[in-house]
């Protein structure tokens, strides 16, 4: 297993990886239909911000149902956890074959067995290191997550050095994505992933708005643009204004919003509909469809809602003029050519051996969609229901406990060849689609 097993190399030379600026290389021949998903200049780093911890998953828990009983498990396992770790192990694995594709890394650790453990999972899934900011006085969050043998899980987490994590630590590390020296600067980005904005204090609201903002600015060109997308976790229902409030001033920055049904009705501005009440889409309450498009009307070009074993659900702004703002002299990504008011669903796929380890699911969604989304050139317009059922692929094989870690797992060409090709896996629940 390439990310789950516990990490046996030395301290040491795992430490070794935070001074490290070699970028890693693939030598594998690029597709036809990368290149058609690339710019005609061949390629485009992705940078994965925000949150991040060393999760230890107990798989195959027992739960009674008693607060006070003894659960057992099958396994112990240490994996690169949190929206940052996540969105980049699962992208550095898709594109392990596509040369000139660089996923880096973003994210706040202490010096610690921690820290060195996730910079080793990360080395080991292909994603750069050179970006992650190591804080000599901080700690490295760490978090404990139940795997139950439904496949669900719980979460126990002290975020740690995240609580810390300040604007100005992540604007400087964007800073240092071109480095100092011009002859040898990687291609420009074309995505900027953050998550999780309710777990991370100091970057919430306009904080969050300014720091966003800014690295568009740092990143993006009139040659080349860069998409922003923000990923949510961590929304507490208890205070909804809090979480309004951590969220809502940002929203004109963010060009995809990535969040799940419960997620959004607790930022919903509207009261609650009635049980059972619908609107127009059969998947999607009244509520639901509401508050989408109040998210539309205050700047945000895309949501991505999650809806668990009923799949996915994409909604495209229905302003043409903010899908154009991602508009470029050279290179369009493909979220700018869409059909403005678009609103498809995108069913979740079936994993036929039974073997399903939901962590790291929504992360998986979120990452997928980006790649998608912001694939750069002309010749192969990539619609939005091809970009959604592009992330529902690449979440199935991360729940997937077989592939979920690399082994067997299908490249990003593959995937969108299966789209092509249409030749999917079978649908998790087909009477909703």
């Amino acid at each position: 297993m390439l990310l789950v097993s516990i990490v046996k190399s030395s301290i040491t030379a795992a430490a070794a990886v935070t001074t490290s600026s070699s970028l890693h290389s693939h030598n594998a021949a690029r597709s036809p239909i990368t290149d058609n998903m690339m710019s005609s200049g061949g390629g485009g780093g992705i940078i994965c911000a925000g949150l991040s911890c060393l999760d230890l998953q107990l798989v195959g828990c027992t739960q009674s149902g008693s607060d006070e009983a003894i659960e057992r498990y099958d396994e112990a396992i240490h994996c690169a956890g949190g929206s940052a770790s996540m969105t980049a192990t699962t992208l550095a694995l898709l594109m392990k074959t596509q040369p000139q594709e660089e996923v880096h890394v973003i994210t706040k650790i202490g010096p610690d067995f921690a820290g060195n453990t996730m910079l080793e999972f990360y080395r080991r899934a292909g994603a750069s290191t050179r970006l992650v900011l190591s804080d000599e006085s901080a700690r490295t969050s760490m978090a404990v997550l139940p795997i139950f043998q439904t496949g669900k899980r719980a979460c126990f987490v002290n975020l740690a050095c995240n609580d810390g994590f300040t604007s100005d630590e992540m604007l400087h590390q964007v800073d240092q994505y071109f480095g100092n020296d011009s002859s040898s600067s990687p291609p420009p980005p074309r995505a900027f992933l953050f998550g999780y904005p309710h777990l991370m204090p100091k970057m919430q609201g306009d904080a969050l708005k300014s720091m966003l903002r800014n690295v568009r600015a740092k990143l993006s060109s009139e040659e080349n643009k860069v998409l922003i997308a923000v990923d949510l976790n961590g929304v507490d229902g208890s205070d909804p204004a809090v979480a309004k409030s951590a969220l809502i001033p940002a929203l004109s920055e963010i060009d995809v919003l990535h969040l799940n049904e419960d997620e959004a009705m607790v930022l919903s501005s509207s009261p609650a509909a009635p049980s059972g009440e619908n609107g127009s889409n059969s998947l999607l309450n009244s509520e639901l469809l509401s508050q989408i498009s109040s998210f539309h009307e205050q700047g945000c070009a895309v949501v991505l809602l999650s809806l668990g074993s009923k799949g996915a659900f994409v909604s495209v702004t229905p302003d043409e003029k903010r899908l154009q703002k991602l508009s470029s002299s050279q290179c369009n990504i493909a979220m700018s050519q869409w059909d403005a008011g678009t609103q498809v669903h995108v069913p979740a796929f079936k994993i036929d051996h039974g073997g399903v380890n939901t962590n790291g699911a929504g992360d998986a969604l979120f990452a997928g969609f980006s790649l998608a989304a912001s694939s750069w050139g002309s010749k192969w317009k990539l619609c939005p229901l091809n970009a959604g059922t592009f992330a529902s692929l690449v979440a199935w094989q991360r729940v997937d406990s077989k592939t979920r870690d690399g082994d067997g797992m299908r490249s990003a060409d593959a995937l969108m060849g299966m789209i092509l090709d249409q030749k999917l896996p079978t649908i998790l629940d087909v009477n909703l689609v």
